[in-house]
């Protein structure tokens, strides 16, 4: 079995590469935020991105944990460098659109494929997930979903 990279999978990994970031334990979304020349701030709302006169700007919601502030760094993350457009202008159906497309890249973010081929599973969910919760910083939820989504397209290439 050939495992096949998706576009956004290499676009990940070609980011990742570019901050010298290789390995699970260096993840850490203020240095990544500091390589990207993002600016982090904690507030108690919810989480946004903005981009104003050059600067961009991830707030995060400071009442919620550092794995959930992790995957929502993510998820703005991927608003601010893949997606562009006014929301108060744009169709709902749109801005759904970006929404899925911003958590689906959250999972792939926070847990890189090419970082989570070179773990030793077991293939046994509830302990794989337990792993990658604990290597990547994940919710064990968060790392389950993943795993899912691995493994499935796994079943489609075989």
């Amino acid at each position: 079995m050939v495992y096949t990279n998706s576009h956004l999978e290499d676009w990940i990994e070609n980011l990742y590469m570019e901050i010298n970031i290789t390995q699970p334990d260096q993840i850490n979304f203020e240095n990544i935020a500091d390589a990207l020349g993002i600016e982090v701030v904690f507030k108690p709302a919810p989480s946004f991105s903005f981009k104003y006169d050059n600067v961009y700007t991830i707030s995060l919601d400071k009442r919620k944990t550092r794995r959930d502030q992790w995957d929502d760094f993510a998820h703005e993350l991927c608003h601010l460098y893949r997606h562009e457009g006014d929301k108060n202008i744009m169709p709902k159906h749109w801005i759904n659109y970006q929404e899925c497309q911003a958590i689906y890249f959250s999972y792939h973010f926070c847990i890189p494929t090419f970082m989570l081929q070179k773990l030793k599973m077991t293939h046994n969910l509830y302990y794989d997930a337990l792993l990658i919760a604990k290597t990547f910083k994940v919710t064990e939820s968060f790392a389950t979903t993943r795993l899912n989504m691995y493994f499935n397209k796994i079943r489609l290439i075989v």
